[in-house]
């Protein structure tokens, strides 16, 4: 039998499949990719994301009033005590305090909110005694009350015994000498006394030592000029001299040139010759 080679073999197509994937490798590996620009970034910015973020400046803690709430409370509860007291009552329990407490700090709430109202009505930054006493006549509290509340409170005063002592007054500690002054340069010298002060009478005091004071003359000795100096002066002087001459004689020449040239353009009349006049005799 004789066998047909086929020239042409049949090729499976997965074999193709294989050859496009490694082409398309091979193609992605020989080619490069053009570098990506590069935007430098300003130098600013560089800065700003160098630095690390700051916390924003804190506002200062407030100041602590000196009147606390706690303060306030016992305040006004020795307040209620001694009102119920004055009322000639035994005593209260905690709840009805605590209670009337409330009351007086809502009572005094009003009395400075309503006092604000009358202060921003007369255009005021502050309410003054004057938008007080006005709030109180809205509250039913007259000055007449008021009045009557503080002597009552000032004679309560009066007739309460002294509870606060007088202090005690404590000696004063003896304090150590004081240390011994040193000794003067001068004092083993004997003074000089200058001869403009020897006729004073010896009760007035003698002079401190000397390392205490600087003695200066009374007024400084008037420096005598240079002989050169003068010399100088007395030169720009009279050149000053002889330039005021030479200026006073070269204004008078210019004006009498002046005169001479423009005389006759001035004075033109004068210079015009009268014409002669012909007599006509009539016959």
């Amino acid at each position: 039998m004789s066998t047909s080679i086929n020239p042409y073999p049949i090729i499976p197509a997965s074999a193709f499949t294989n050859l496009t994937a490694q082409t398309t490798a091979a193609a992605s590996t020989n080619v490069q990719k053009p570098p990506a620009p590069y935007y430098p970034t300003f130098p600013h910015l560089q800065l700003q994301a160098q630095q690390q973020p700051q916390e924003p400046p804190r506002p200062p803690s407030p100041v602590q009033p000196a009147v606390t709430p706690e303060i306030a409370s016992n305040c006004i509860r020795k307040l209620i005590s001694s009102e119920l007291k004055g009322a000639h009552f035994d005593g209260a329990q905690p709840a009805a305090v605590e209670r009337l407490e409330k009351e007086v700090v809502a009572f005094v709430q009003r009395l400075y909110q309503r006092a604000h109202e009358y202060a921003d009505l007369s255009n005021r930054s502050g309410p003054v005694a004057t938008d007080l006493l006005r709030t109180c006549d809205d509250y039913g509290l007259s000055t007449e009350q008021l009045r009557a509340v503080k002597a009552k409170t000032m004679k309560r005063k009066r007739k309460a015994p002294e509870t606060v002592q007088p202090s005690a007054l404590v000696p004063l500690e003896s304090r150590s000498p004081s240390p011994e002054l040193l000794p003067s340069d001068d004092e083993d010298v004997p003074q000089i006394i200058p001869a403009t002060i020897r006729t004073l009478p010896n009760t007035y005091p003698s002079l401190p030592p000397k390392h205490t004071y600087l003695q200066t003359p009374a007024s400084p000795p008037r420096k005598a000029a240079l002989p050169s100096l003068e010399k100088k002066l007395k030169t720009a002087g009279l050149v000053q001299e002889s330039l005021k001459n030479l200026l006073i004689a070269t204004e008078d020449n210019d004006n009498q040139e002046d005169a001479e040239l423009l005389g006759h353009i001035v004075n033109w009349e004068v210079n015009i010759r009268p014409r002669k006049k012909w007599r006509v005799d009539k016959h």
